[in-house]
């Protein structure tokens, strides 16, 4: 403890004045003689011990009080630790917390209009020379330099609401380490105003330093209730006019309210497509199906929705995709082997397909140029393939192709474990000339889990004659979708780059026939080419996804990409580049602040879009309040971090506590009465 005015202490030699008069007014006994004895039967007879007593308490109450108030004048205090807010060279930094959950409401109005108003409260407390800074989710620049009063105030003037979400350690991680202080300054005292939402208030991560002093001021808002739509997915990855497609909307309800019978919505093109209910319980969630058709090929961008107030930035979530006119898969072979292969069956089955375009090349005729223009390559009844097919194989499956392979029992298996290294699959090992028939499927993989209504473990597999052993060494996560009985897998698929390897260990030729006149060739083979095309990205986030990937257009011109604005005809000039995968690469960066669609030009035609949703953390309702902020700051031992409860009053009410410690007079005032009527209550009561 100490003391704002120390000279007053002085004063304390006054306790001198109630230990003379106590000394000096002893109470002398006298003898009184009495005649009638009945008398002195009437009289009390008060002990000398208690008188003492009753004296001495007496005493120690009026030293109390006339120290009490000495004190009172003194003015006690107890430091805050902070020595930065006597100076005019000190720095002020406030961050303003603009993110969308700050247009929550609270008894004083908007919760960011409330940090507006105790940002202007903190700024007029500090003396003129007080140099400011601002720091908001937006990361401006220009909030990196130093404010006068005057300046600073302007700038809290601007603050508008943010799409970013942004945690507390990076904002107090840029305070500390993004701005190069003035020599001879005496640190910097930072202000949090914030409604301190759990998902984003990670006070683990801050760093404690005498330097920095943090305080932490909540703003807590009365509505915690929110219904919002989470995430949307498809059921599958290629789409194609005519194709039912299955749309899962996730929706999440923050209130300990249900609901029953709430309408979602689905708009196609600005058409609407599906229309879907649910119910929902308290804190839970739920998924929606809904089922449309895609009536034309193109660029799709859609929107699911729901009505909920007043919290409406999460209501709708964006997304688009893009249906393929046509499915383009090639089948490369040996021409030595090309009519007794397997070939003809491949024919059959996509020779009259509107949707797949199917194509041959022989390995001695191959046109490697020509690769990239289609989704899948099958390679079959190939007998050693190649250092330079491997290579583009390799490159062509980073950038999204499909790669199904059926080896053979005669070909090179050194060539085709080099192939399947540049995979990180599984090398073979032997061939096992065993017959023997598959056990067990895997149904729910999307080849499998689209095609069979009915799954039943009791089917009459075909007859494989001889297949390959791998080794079990993968490097990669590797799915098994047929299997022997023996555990020993017939087909599998992994990831490759932006594409899939599947794996055959049997191969495609007439030894064969049995599996290619079964019920099980067509929905397999179709559904690997099918699921061929690379997963697409429905969507975006803002603040959060740091970069979009588009398909790359051969011959556009790098400098020609430009960005439609959503909702009008504005277009910016985006950061582009090429990716590794050859694909075309879009900094999301400030430009990119608002949901919805933007289209992506290459001169004047549409070559695609990203859509973009706000970040759904904001729309998780759940807030530290000012105790639970006491708690953390406790438990991770932050020294130099402080919660401040002051949303209802003046900030000026606690500034003289920040800057100079924690004010005792009152409390001295409150001793000083206490005392006094002590002393009075002995005199009056004590008998």
């Amino acid at each position: 403890m100490k003391f704002l005015y120390p000279a007053f202490l002085f004063a304390l030699f006054t306790i001198i004045i109630p230990i003379l008069i106590h000394l000096f007014s002893f109470r002398r006994f006298t003898t009184v003689y009495f005649s009638n004895v009945s008398y002195l039967k009437n009289i009390k007879k008060e002990s000398r011990k208690k008188t003492r007593l009753k004296h001495l308490l007496m005493l120690l109450a009026r030293i109390l009080t006339i120290a009490a108030l000495v004190f009172v004048f003194a003015q006690p205090y107890i430091p805050s630790g902070n020595q930065q807010g006597q100076g005019s060279s000190q720095i002020v930094t406030v961050y303003v917390d603009n993110s969308f959950s700050m247009n929550a409401i609270s008894t004083r109005g908007q919760l960011l209009e409330v940090a507006r108003n105790k940002a202007f409260e903190i700024a007029e407390a500090y003396p003129p020379g007080t140099s400011f800074r601002l720091v908001t989710n937006d990361l401006h620049p220009r909030h990196q330099h130093l404010f006068s009063k005057e300046q600073f105030i302007q700038q809290i003037t601007d603050i508008r609401p943010s799409s970013r979400t942004v945690p507390l350690s990076v904002i107090s991680n840029r305070i500390m380490s993004g701005f190069t202080y003035p020599p001879g300054n005496q640190g910097t005292t930072t202000y949090f105003l914030s409604d301190f939402q759990t998902r984003i208030t990670d006070l683990q991560n801050f760093t404690s330093d005498s330097l920095f002093h943090n305080y932490l001021l909540p703003l807590s808002p009365d509505l915690t209730a929110n219904l919002y739509i989470d995430s949307c997915w498809m059921e599958t990855p290629a789409h194609k006019a005519g194709q039912e497609e299955l749309l899962y909307v996730k929706i999440m309800n923050q209130s300990d309210e249900a609901y029953q019978n709430l309408p979602v919505r689905f708009y196609l093109n600005d058409t609407l497509k599906a229309l879907g209910n649910f119910d929902i319980g308290p804190r839970g969630e739920n998924t929606v199906e809904l089922r449309y058709m895609n009536l034309s090929p193109g660029l799709q961008s859609g929107y699911a929705e729901i009505s909920d107030y007043p919290v409406t930035h999460d209501n709708t979530y964006y997304l688009n995709y893009t249906v393929q006119p046509e499915l383009k898969a090639l089948a490369i072979t040996s021409s030595a082997f090309r009519e007794q292969g397997g070939l003809r069956w491949l024919r059959a089955l996509f020779g009259g397909d509107d949707y797949v375009s199917f194509a041959e090349m022989t390995l001695e005729n191959l046109t490697i140029s020509r690769l990239p223009e289609y989704n899948v390559i099958i390679i079959l009844n190939a007998y050693e393939i190649s250092s330079g097919l491997m290579t583009e194989l390799e490159r062509l499956a980073q950038n999204g192709t499909t790669i199904l392979f059926f080896p053979e029992p005669e070909g090179n298996l050194a060539s085709y474990n080099d192939f399947l290294s540049r995979f990180n699959a599984g090398r073979i090992e032997r061939f096992d000339t065993t017959r023997q028939r598959p056990g067990g499927i895997e149904w729910q993989h999307p080849v499998y889990s689209q095609v069979f209504r009915e799954r039943s473990t009791d089917i009459d597999f075909p007859e494989i004659m001889g297949s390959f052993l791998f080794s079990s060494a993968v490097r990669v996560t590797e799915t098994p979708l047929l299997w022997f009985r023996s555990g020993a897998k017939a087909l599998s698929t992994q990831p490759a780059g932006n594409g899939n390897l599947a794996v055959f260990s049997f191969p495609l030729s007439q030894r064969n026939s049995d599996f290619a006149r079964h019920m099980l060739f067509v929905p397999t083979l179709y559904s690997l080419v099918i699921n061929s095309l690379p997963q697409q990205k429905l969507s975006y986030t803002t603040g959060y996804d740091s970069h979009a990937h588009l398909p790359s257009v051969p011959g556009a011109d790098i400098t020609s990409w430009s960005v439609m604005v959503p909702g009008s005809d504005q277009t910016f000039i985006p950061a582009v580049s090429t990716s590794e995968d050859n694909r075309l690469r879009i900094e999301l960066n400030d430009a990119f602040d608002k949901a919805g669609h933007y289209k992506v030009l290459s001169g004047d035609e549409v070559r695609g879009a990203i859509s973009l949703n706000y970040d759904r953390r904001e729309s998780d309702f759940r807030f530290f309040n000012f105790s639970q902020l006491q708690s953390e700051v406790e438990k991770f031992h932050l020294k130099y971090t402080a919660a401040i409860q002051n949303q209802d009053g003046r900030f000026s009410d606690v500034f003289e506590e920040i800057t100079r410690g924690k004010k005792l007079w009152k409390w001295f005032i409150i001793a000083a009465l206490f005392f006094i009527i002590a002393e009075a209550a002995i005199a009056r009561f004590w008998k």
